[in-house]
């Protein structure tokens, strides 16, 4: 079993780059998502319940739609027209930083470390991250318009592995899913499964914690 709490993110204090997941790792969107989803299947006759749609969006949302749609039979189309009218795009209701986030990114730069991304969202991020200033804390993005393979393959983060001169034994991905954990450990580098205080399945990892504001404090951050 992978150590708990603060002691385990000691182990990133040699960590140079933090490739980040964004998605319930950076930025809390699943608390919007999810009531979301469960509002579009109750709106075509289905009945949700928000624990197994967040366990099913673990994998992915697409895993989500199918698992109702074949459980409970009912229409595809009706219910993705249904979750595009009810899910707003715009970036505050979309959910924004974690507590501590944008402490974290800021405290890496300036410690001479480098914050690198790998999520499956497309151009979207760019704006939801400059809408809440935290785009300029970031060395390289990499997202699936950019043509790489979804976790968990090891692609994206050998992408941008090379383009930057990473050393991997001084790398870690940082991901809140089994996706983005696998991802790491198939490009060979270290990873890091962080909770957010949000429930989940056992997982090998190299190092799990609770939140962000453990990484903050192991890196030297005064936490409040």
């Amino acid at each position: 079993m992978v150590p708990q709490g603060f002691e385990s993110a000691r182990g990133l204090k040699n960590v140079r780059d933090f490739i980040w997941d964004f998605d319930g790792t950076l930025f809390d969107t699943y608390s919007y998502t999810v009531p979301c989803f469960c509002a579009a299947v109750r709106a075509v006759g289905g009945t949700a319940d928000e624990a197994k749609v967040y366990e099913l969006m673990m994998n992915s949302i697409p895993a989500a739609f199918k698992w109702y749609i074949e459980e409970q039979q009912l229409d595809s189309a009706l219910l993705y027209a249904e979750y595009k009218r009810i899910h707003r795009w715009d970036p505050v209701s979309q959910g924004g930083p974690f507590p501590y986030a944008r402490e974290l990114l800021r405290l890496i730069c300036q410690s001479g470390r480098r914050n690198f991304m790998f999520t499956h969202r497309t151009a979207d991020v760019y704006e939801l991250m400059g809408y809440w200033e935290a785009l300029e804390y970031f060395t390289d993005i990499v997202t699936l318009a950019d043509g790489v393979a979804a976790k968990p393959s090891p692609q994206a983060i050998e992408l941008l592995a090379e383009r930057n001169g990473m050393d991997k034994s001084r790398t870690v991905m940082v991901g809140d899913r089994e996706m983005d954990i696998l991802s790491g450990a198939n490009a060979g580098v270290l990873t890091c499964h962080v909770t957010n205080g949000k429930p989940y399945k056992d997982f090998d990892c190299d190092i799990r914690i609770n939140s962000l504001r453990e990484i903050y404090g192991a890196l030297g951050g005064k936490c409040v």
